[in-house]
């Protein structure tokens, strides 16, 4: 039996971080044979880099703007946002909600009323709401009035999720989500718009290697090298005791998981049923996207970052362009995409054949690809539980496990680990705090 003042599972941004953190005194284990969880860059058809969706760097806090700048010296490219909406057959700069001029007349109108009697409801004989929102349907129209909500909000984060947002707590991604102004949101009405609204209005990304580099660097930069090919399949807290999928075991004082929440806690061989409820409880949506790699001319559309596209009559809500971003990701003459699917494909996803049809046949009508383009791959692929579904139970459940956790000197943590939602800083910074709680607790 093997011994270790901290046992980490998961060797993506979070484990790589608190690795990082921790200096020493740890092991990490990671079940696949690099590190970078699905931040990972693989290279298809010989040339094309594909980061599993689009993975651009955030850095919004000092701490870890100075932690990546460190790794990857000299290495990043900054990037300003070339991101729009597809709406009533036109392109709108993204926000939706600062950025309506050129959609039909009405449509600006809807926007612009119901904003003004959402945010000053007594000039419209009306009294501001004497309750906070109860879900998060009820915040979208609190804060953005029923023109914007039923344009963009609500269709597209239903589009994203599959589910009603009704069923949703009412902080829902909030810090994501740009509230502007009302002087904002007129300016945008009439063609004055500031596109530079939002988390992600500029953001950076490696010279080389795709997004693999960031992960990769940081685990050469380990005191300690992860081991990887090494599952973690059972774990028996009470004896600080995790098993590994070759038969070994480790014995461990602390223990920080980075592995999606239900599963870890149907690793706990000694959980109580409690617990084991509660993670039961814990809802996700799952992300089908295809990479795509194309030869041609490209169309209108074939040169933004990405696209937002709320309206059913498309089968996507997201598509992007890693080689519109980064030119290196595709050989001389071709271009990259992702196209993510959530609710609105689960029907398809039994036929395939039909799928990619009606996949290039929307790409086709929103002009993101020519009739003249030569598709040279399509892949299906799948991302477990990628958007936390922040429901009635979601709060008490997910604060049961982590306190049952915490009683035994472990934690879960990351957009997965810690039921969460969040970008790679986020779990950069959370693999920092599990470091900081293992070396100071509290």
């Amino acid at each position: 039996m093997q011994n270790t003042s901290t046992l980490v599972i998961g060797a993506g941004l979070t484990g790589l971080s608190c690795a990082y953190h921790l200096q020493r005194d740890y092991l990490l284990l990671e079940k696949e044979n690099e590190p970078g969880g699905v931040v990972r860059t693989r290279n298809r058809h010989n040339g094309f880099l594909c980061d599993g969706t689009g993975h651009w760097l955030h850095l919004r806090t000092p701490v870890m703007q100075r932690l990546v700048q460190q790794l990857l010296a000299g290495q990043l490219v900054e990037y300003e946002r070339k991101a729009v909406i597809h709406s009533h057959g036109v392109f709108t700069p993204y926000p939706f909600q600062a950025n309506t001029y050129g959609l039909p007349a009405q449509v600006v109108y809807e926007c612009l009323i119901g904003l003004l009697k959402a945010r000053h409801p007594e000039d419209f004989g009306a009294s501001h709401p004497a309750t906070a929102p109860q879900n998060f349907r009820e915040w979208i129209e609190r804060y953005f009035g029923e023109g914007i909500a039923k344009h963009f909000m609500i269709p597209y984060n239903e589009k994203l999720l599959g589910v009603d947002l009704r069923e949703l707590r009412p902080e829902y991604a909030e810090r994501f989500i740009p509230r502007p102004s009302v002087d904002d949101v007129i300016k945008g009405a009439v063609g004055l718009s500031r596109e530079s609204l939002g988390y992600n209005a500029r953001f950076v990304y490696p010279r080389e290697g795709g997004i693999s580099t960031l992960p990769r660097t940081l685990a050469q930069a380990l005191q300690e090298a992860p081991r990887f090919n090494t599952a973690v399949v059972q774990v028996e807290l009470g004896r600080r005791v995790a098993r590994l999928a070759d038969g070994g075991q480790v014995q461990f004082q602390h223990l920080v998981n980075t592995m999606a929440l239900p599963q870890f806690v149907q690793m706990i061989s000694d959980a109580p049923a409690a617990v084991r409820a509660a993670a039961a409880r814990l809802r996700a949506t799952t992300v089908h996207y295809y990479d795509l790699g194309v030869r041609g001319p490209g169309a209108q559309a074939s040169q933004h970052h990405w696209i937002y596209f709320p309206e059913p009559d498309f089968i996507f809500y997201r598509t992007g362009s890693y080689s519109a971003v980064h030119a290196g990701a595709a050989p001389d003459g071709c271009r990259s995409y992702y196209v993510e699917m959530s609710g609105g494909a689960r029907e398809w996803l039994s036929e395939p054949e039909k799928l990619r049809a009606r996949v290039l046949a929307d790409l086709r009508k929103a002009q993101v690809l020519s009739e003249r383009d030569e598709i040279i791959f399509m892949e299906l692929c799948r991302i477990p539980h990628a958007y936390v579904v922040f429901d009635q139970h979601y709060e008490a459940s997910r604060q049961l496990i982590l306190d049952y956790l915490a009683e035994h000197q472990a934690q879960s943590c990351g957009r997965w680990g810690g039921w969460n939602y969040g970008g790679m800083e986020d779990a950069l910074l959370e693999g920092r705090r599990a470091a900081d709680q293992v070396l100071n607790p509290q």
